[in-house]
């Protein structure tokens, strides 16, 4: 039987007893992270709360975004929550400002994205945007609201004041485009208040203030002085008012009904067409697709029919025309 070297053997059991409190350590180690990874929160930044503060986001050295509070929440760099804001942001490369207020406000640094809440209204140069709910993205230039919208603004080329209501909208201020969905009503006037204000309705609504026009787009309702139009869609070009040019057009499915006021009394005039072209200055309305007018008894057709507005007169133009007349004595003696 062969013994070792005593010093051999104490070299060897140090050695063994070494790695043992290493392995020790680290299956330690390794059951504290995962104990510690079950604990949540642990790891993130705690929220701040400052009371009646003034709070400014820098950009290049200059406020890009201001504002005050009643209270601001803030976790780290990353979001901040506020109480009452009121506040402005300004677009440096344009040189134009944006003012907004509501109840509750979140800004999100690194999407610029500032979420409004609770009567919410935010300001520019050409529009208000109001509603219960608005997303902003500044650096996208997109407004995104929903809940109770309503947009007050002018139309910077024919100076019309608008006014829309809508379940919700998206706008790009700057682009000066505007689109609005679900049940949208609103009025157009004029800046000279003699000239008239017409109210809208439809499902969609898409204002290009660059372009100075609004489409509207399913179950299209305008009213005008004494003219009721509806339609499947329809134009209105706001700067051609005062000028030889199409003023509106509506398309699929056209109705027109129009108030006489007569010796009578009060009658209805009733016109059918696919397609209605107005001219604001000439004070005209033609119509053309298969179109058709009813005023009482009497029925006209032809290939295109002018009707001359706030006047009792309806013109029916070339000789293609057919005009069928249905009087009260000749259905009486249909009827013998």
């Amino acid at each position: 039987m062969n013994i070792r070297n005593p010093r051999s053997i104490i070299i060897i059991s140090a050695y063994a007893c070494l790695n043992v409190f290493i392995i020790v350590s680290a299956f330690r180690q390794n059951s504290d992270e995962v104990h510690g990874s079950k604990t949540p929160g642990t790891m993130a930044p705690e929220f701040t709360q400052v009371e009646d503060l003034d709070y400014y986001h820098l950009k290049e050295g200059v406020p890009q975004m201001s504002l005050a509070a009643t209270i601001m929440r803030s976790q780290g760099e990353t979001s901040a929550e506020f109480d009452e804001p009121n506040g402005i942001y300004h677009y440096l490369e344009k040189n134009k400002s944006m003012k907004y207020k509501a109840e509750n406000g979140i800004y999100r640094k690194a999407k610029e994205l500032l979420t409004l809440s609770g009567k919410v209204k935010i300001e520019s140069e050409e529009a208000d945007y109001l509603a219960d709910k608005i997303k902003y993205y500044f650096k996208k230039d997109l407004v995104l609201g929903s809940g109770g919208v309503t947009f007050e603004g002018m139309d910077l080329k024919s100076k019309d004041q608008l006014e829309i209501h809508s379940d919700t909208m998206r706008a790009n201020p700057n682009s000066q485009f505007s689109h609005f969905r679900g049940n949208v009503k609103g009025s157009m006037q004029r800046k000279k208040k003699y000239e008239g204000k017409m109210t809208f309705s439809s499902q969609q609504l898409k204002l290009e203030g660059l372009k100075s026009l609004a489409h509207l787009e399913g179950d299209v309702k305008l009213t005008r002085q004494n003219y009721l139009i509806t339609a499947g869609n329809g134009d209105i070009h706001l700067e051609n008012y005062n000028k030889s040019l199409k003023y509106f057009v509506f398309n699929d499915d056209v109705k027109v009904t129009e108030k006489l006021q007569t010796p009578e009394g009060v009658s209805y005039r009733k016109a059918f067409a696919e397609r209605l072209e107005g001219f604001g200055q000439e004070q005209k309305m033609v119509l053309s697709g298969a179109p058709k007018v009813e005023h009482g008894a009497d029925v006209v057709k032809g290939y295109r029919i002018t009707i001359r507005e706030n006047m009792d007169l309806i013109e029916v133009d070339d000789a293609m025309s057919d005009v069928q007349v249905k009087r009260k004595d000749d259905e009486k003696k249909k009827q013998k």
